[in-house]
């Protein structure tokens, strides 16, 4: 009968083991965290070609939560590769549309409030090494609607302005990437921030990055699918402005040449 008895708590024991080996597996270091969220971007960026996507922005200016001015466009955005070797996207758009009518040539558009280099961000941002000796890095607290992603926040040091390579008017801000544990791609970044005085007559700024996978033939990529960010006035003031940029259809470019075998005919 103890035979029996011993045999089944066999099973037990072992599935204690594995609780115990599971409690006992560590959260990797924020170093861990940055050194293959840094991997991960270096890789895809060195394999990323130049690309073109349909944008559409919406722009614009709000008093007491309520519209007062509003303006959209309807761009090719052409995104390609600093030649610096640096990790930098420059931007370029044609647009196509505003406010839903043809745009004009050669005319230029003043939106109520523009946010440039958002579809870039990824790779130039606070969570490239350039930005060491500026910056503070930690694991952010799980919050609940990132239960199954690990989240770095990235802060500017105290006085890092006064560092060189660091200065840049969002001071304060703190930006937050969300990464999946399984591969460390970045799946958002959030921003907040508040300006100091004198900063444009703005007091905060917040925004948010997602990114989606694109496939370009047999390779995929993490690109950005919308950016939004809000910028506010004093605290007691009303005033706010909303950008907001969507991304789709993205392509890489592509050429083609023809070769001729017969030789061209000129005449005189």
């Amino acid at each position: 009968m103890n035979r029996f008895a011993n045999c089944r708590v066999i099973p037990t024991l072992v599935f204690l083991v594995a609780a115990s080996a599971a409690a006992q597996k560590t959260a990797p270091s924020v170093q861990e965290v940055l050194i293959l969220a840094r991997a991960h971007v270096a890789a895809t960026f060195a394999t990323l070609p130049d690309v073109f996507c349909d944008e559409k922005i919406s722009s614009s200016e709000l008093h007491n939560g309520k519209v007062k001015r509003v303006m959209t466009l309807d761009s090719l955005l052409t995104v390609r590769k600093s030649g610096s070797g640096d990790e930098k996207l420059t931007e370029g758009r044609e647009i196509h549309l505003v406010d839903g009518k043809p745009a004009q040539k050669n005319k230029k558009y003043d939106l109520p409030y523009t946010f440039n280099g958002g579809f870039g961000l990824l790779f130039n941002s606070f969570l490239s090494s350039a930005y060491d000796q500026c910056n503070t890095y930690r694991i952010a607290a799980e919050e609940a609607s990132e239960v199954n992603l690990i989240g770095l926040e990235v802060s500017r040091k105290l006085n890092a302005k006064q560092t060189a390579g660091c200065e840049t008017y969002l001071g304060s801000a703190v930006h937050t990437f969300w990464l999946d544990p399984a591969t460390y791609e970045i799946q958002r970044i959030e921003t907040r921030a508040q300006l100091p005085d004198g900063s444009r007559g703005f007091k905060s700024i917040t925004g948010r990055n997602d990114f989606a996978m694109v496939q370009f033939g047999p390779k995929s990529y993490l690109l950005p699918a919308s950016v939004r960010v809000i910028e506010t006035r004093e605290p007691d003031s009303s005033q706010q402005y909303l950008f907001e940029a969507h991304y789709s259809n993205c392509h890489k470019f592509a050429a083609s040449t023809s070769i001729l075998s017969d030789p061209i005919e000129v005449s005189h």
